[in-house]
C-alpha cells in the first residue's frame, strides 16, 4: 500500500516538473480534472509574464461575456484621459432598454430613461454582467455601440491581440465575434499593467441598484481562498468561460480557461489549476507572454474568419492561429 501511494506521489511531482519544462503543450494536463474534451486555456505568472500551462490556447474561441473585460478597459481609460467621471449620471437608451431585455434573469429591467451612475454601470458589468451596463457605458464613450466596437478592435490591436475580433460590447453571441485564450492573457496583462486603480471592482463581490442587490456570478472569488476575480462568460456557442486570478504569499496567478461544458466543470478545472501552480516550481524553463504583433493582420480581414465558424452546432472545434 505504502508503496503505491508512493509511486502516485512521484508521477505528481514529475507532472509539475514536466508541466513547468513543456509548458507549449501541457502533457500531464489530462491527470487532473478537464471541463471538456475541447477546451482551452492558458495560465501565467503575473510577476514574470511567464506562460506555466497553456493547451489549445491559439485555438478560437467564442469570448461570450469576457469581452466586457475590454468594454472596461475602454471605460478606465476614458475616465483616465477625463472624457468621463466615476460620478457622471448615464441615461439608458433605446438599445439599452433592448438589451435589457435579452436575459430575463440576469437583467436589471430597465427602461428608456432611466438612469445609472458610470461607477454603478462598471460594478454592473463586472460583478453581474449586466448587458444594459455595459451598453450603457459603450454608448457614454463612443455615442453608439458600433463606434465603440470600432475602438475595441483599434484597442485589440495595439494590445497585440491579432486573433481578436469584436462585435458587440457585451458578449452576446455573433459569429464574427471570437478571441483566444492567448489574446485574452494579453488584455488581462495590459488591464492590470495600466489601470491598478480600478482592478478592486474585479474583486468585488455584490452589486446594488434602486434598492436591489446582485451577487457575482463568479464561483472561483465566492469559494477559493486567495482569489482576486476578474470576469465570467457564457452563451451556448461559447460554454463555460472563466479568467480568474488568485494570490497566494507573493505569487500571483492568471488563468484564462474557456469552452467548458459546465459551470461547475470550469470552476473546478479554475481551482485545480491554481492549486497545482502555486506549488513552489522552477519557472526559469518557461516561455514568456508573447507581444509579438502580426504586421499583415488587417481587421477588414474579419469576414473572411467566419469560415472557422461555419456548421458547429453550437460547439467550438477548429483550432489555429498566426503565432509561432
Amino acid at each position: 500500500m505504502r508503496y503505491w501511494r508512493y509511486k502516485i506521489q512521484l508521477i505528481f511531482v514529475l507532472c509539475i516538473i514536466s508541466s513547468s519544462v513543456y509548458a507549449q503543450e501541457d502533457g500531464c494536463q489530462n491527470q487532473f480534472f478537464e471541463c471538456s474534451n475541447v477546451y482551452s486555456s492558458l495560465v501565467y505568472d503575473d510577476n514574470s509574464k511567464q506562460i506555466i500551462s497553456q493547451k489549445r490556447s491559439n485555438n478560437f474561441i467564442y469570448p461570450a461575456s469576457l469581452v466586457k473585460v475590454m468594454t472596461v478597459y475602454l471605460v478606465f481609460e476614458a475616465i483616465e484621459k477625463r472624457q468621463i467621471k466615476l460620478d457622471d449620471i448615464l441615461a439608458f437608451s433605446a438599445r439599452g432598454e433592448e438589451i435589457s431585455k435579452v436575459n430575463k434573469i440576469t437583467t436589471l429591467n430597465i427602461k428608456e430613461g432611466d438612469y445609472i451612475s458610470v461607477e454603478d454601470a462598471i460594478k454592473g458589468t463586472i460583478i453581474k454582467s449586466l448587458n444594459e451596463a455595459a451598453i450603457v457605458l459603450a454608448e457614454a464613450v463612443a455615442g453608439d455601440e458600433w463606434s465603440f466596437v470600432r475602438l475595441m478592435n483599434k484597442k485589440a490591436q495595439e494590445l497585440g491581440m491579432i486573433n481578436t475580433s469584436f462585435y458587440n460590447a457585451t458578449g452576446l453571441h455573433e459569429q464574427g465575434q471570437y478571441t483566444t485564450s492567448y489574446d485574452l492573457a494579453r488584455l488581462v496583462n495590459a488591464l492590470r499593467k495600466n489601470f491598478p486603480q480600478f482592478y478592486h471592482y474585479f474583486s468585488e463581490k455584490t452589486f446594488s441598484f434602486n434598492d436591489k442587490s446582485f451577487r457575482t456570478h463568479n464561483n472561483v472569488l465566492l469559494e477559493y481562498e486567495g482569489a482576486e476575480g476578474l470576469k465570467t462568460g457564457f452563451t451556448k456557442a461559447s460554454g463555460f468561460n472563466l479568467i480568474s486570478i488568485a494570490k497566494k504569499n507573493d505569487r500571483r496567478l492568471i488563468s484564462i480557461l474557456a469552452n467548458c461544458s459546465t459551470v461547475e466543470g470550469r470552476d473546478q478545472q479554475t481551482k485545480d489549476i491554481f492549486d497545482r501552480f502555486f506549488i513552489d516550481i522552477n519557472l526559469s524553463n518557461i516561455s514568456p507572454l508573447k507581444e509579438r504583433i502580426n504586421k499583415n493582420f488587417k481587421y477588414s480581414k474579419v469576414s473572411s474568419r467566419s469560415k472557422y465558424f461555419d456548421n458547429l452546432d453550437n460547439k467550438l472545434r477548429i483550432g489555429g492561429g498566426f503565432f509561432e
